[in-house]
């Protein structure tokens, strides 16, 4: 163990045994003994002690000890103290229940005064202040001592106010803190009395919302009042298992991949709108997805006089996807993060739509091939929280949607075009990522 961290544990050991003082007492601060570097001097020191414990007791708030208060040998070794650190510092404030020190000396250097002032904040783990101030003995050297000790005594008893925060949706909310009228939402910062706080969050056509807070001595707190329209309040206070805690609007995108090994296709980017219900750990809702820029290009290769695979009939296809979806969260909230499983019933539409087929048929005609299939599929995804209200998630899923047609081209070897209409599986697999906006937040 290095001499320095002995130093304090023995530092430490002798305060633990001479602590008077208590938190239920207020704010503590020690004012020791002033050296002098000659006995002419002790007199100005008892002055200057005395106008420093005036400035302190002008605060209710504080309990001074001095030399006086049957304390021995209570922080006699200042140049120690004011060598340690935050953690130390605290440490003495945990150990002796003082908030403040307040010490120093006095020396007399070409008829001037010289007075070192030594002011620490045990209750923030600081040097406070550390300065030396020079002139002759009088009212305006007091006064520049007794400004810094006023400050430092500001500083000790703020750091025990406590606050609360109040805000409200919608805001623009009349406030009542224990009866008393306060002011309208949003209150940044109000300096209350710790204790059991009664607030009362009210605006006309909302119910008012009403908590009892524990407020802590020097602790910040934060209320939120989640007001709602008499209309939802019956319909979110009716007696159901189904309690409604929120609705969910999102939009994103994924890539729909096809198993299409007889043609060409780009890959499909989907467009995803869903609605969702949350009911507790459940969200039930709807989604709709269509292919995005109205169609996907395709291609399919055809053999003509000049070999196989000479030639390419190009035709669009269009996508879209109506589903009932539902949901159901394995882990909620865990670090502001969610992991859920999903469903899908519903429908599913596949289109193909193909140009200028030749003799066969009229030239500047369409062959188009519509199929309407029952969909049914699941996913895994999960949500990252991006505020109170905002979500983003990402997904990886899958459907079964049945088939889809398109006409498959041949040509003989004089160029004469045929078709035949093929069927292909529309079983596929997707992933991507939606934002969502969440109204209505679960009630607390």
């Amino acid at each position: 163990m290095s001499s320095k961290r002995l130093a304090v544990t023995v530092l430490l050991i002798v305060l633990a045994h001479v602590s008077p003082a208590n938190e239920n007492q207020g704010v503590s601060v020690y004012n020791a003994q002033f050296t002098v570097s000659s006995k002419q001097l002790t007199y100005l020191s008892e002055a200057l002690i005395s106008a420093i414990n005036n400035q302190l007791l002008s605060f209710p708030e504080i309990k001074v000890y001095d030399s006086d208060s049957k304390i021995e040998n209570t922080f006699q070794d200042l140049n120690q103290i004011l060598q340690l650190d935050k953690v130390q510092l605290l440490q003495i404030r945990r150990q002796t229940g003082f908030d403040g020190l307040v010490a120093g000396g006095l020396e007399l250097t070409d008829q001037k005064i010289s007075i070192k002032l030594h002011l620490v904040d045990f209750s923030s783990g600081r040097i406070y202040l550390n300065d030396q101030f020079e002139g002759k003995f009088g009212s305006d050297l007091l006064e520049s001592i007794e400004k810094q000790v006023k400050a430092f005594a500001n500083t000790l008893i703020h750091y025990y106010d406590s606050t609360i925060t109040i805000t409200s949706e919608p805001t623009n909310a009349d406030v009542n803190v224990n009866g008393k009228q306060i002011g309208k939402t949003p209150i940044k910062s109000l300096d209350v009395a710790d204790g059991i706080l009664e607030i009362r969050v009210s605006k006309d056509g909302y119910t008012p919302y009403q908590k009892e807070v524990e407020v802590f001595r020097g602790q910040r707190t934060y209320v939120h009042g989640h007001m709602y329209d008499q209309i939802t309040e019956h319909l979110l206070n009716k007696k159901s298992r189904w309690k409604l805690d929120s609705m969910n609007f999102s939009i994103g995108t994924s890539m729909q991949w096809q198993n299409w090994s007889e043609i060409n296709a780009e890959a499909g980017r989907v467009a995803n709108f869903r609605y969702t219900s949350k009911f507790g750990r459940w969200e039930l809702g709807l989604e709709v997805s269509t292919a995005t820029a109205s169609s996907w290009h395709a291609n399919q290769k055809f053999e003509t006089f000049l070999g196989k695979d000479s030639s390419t009939n190009e035709f669009e296809i269009t996508f879209s996807r109506f589903c009932l979806v539902s949901q159901f969260n394995l882990v909620e909230k865990l670090n502001q993060f969610d992991l859920y499983v999903g469903s899908q019933l519903g429908y599913a539409s596949t289109h193909s739509s193909q140009y200028n087929l030749g003799w066969y048929y009229p030239s500047g005609n369409n062959i188009e091939n519509r199929h309407v299939n029952p969909v049914i599929g699941g996913e895994i995804g999960m949500r990252f929280y991006l505020g109170s209200a905002l979500k983003l998630s990402t997904f990886i899923g899958g459907n079964s949607a049945g088939k889809m047609s398109y006409n498959r081209k041949t040509a003989n070897y004089w160029g004469e075009a045929t078709y035949k209409t093929k069927s292909l599986g529309s079983d596929h697999v997707y992933f991507g990522g939606t934002l969502t906006y969440s109204y209505w937040s679960v009630r607390k």
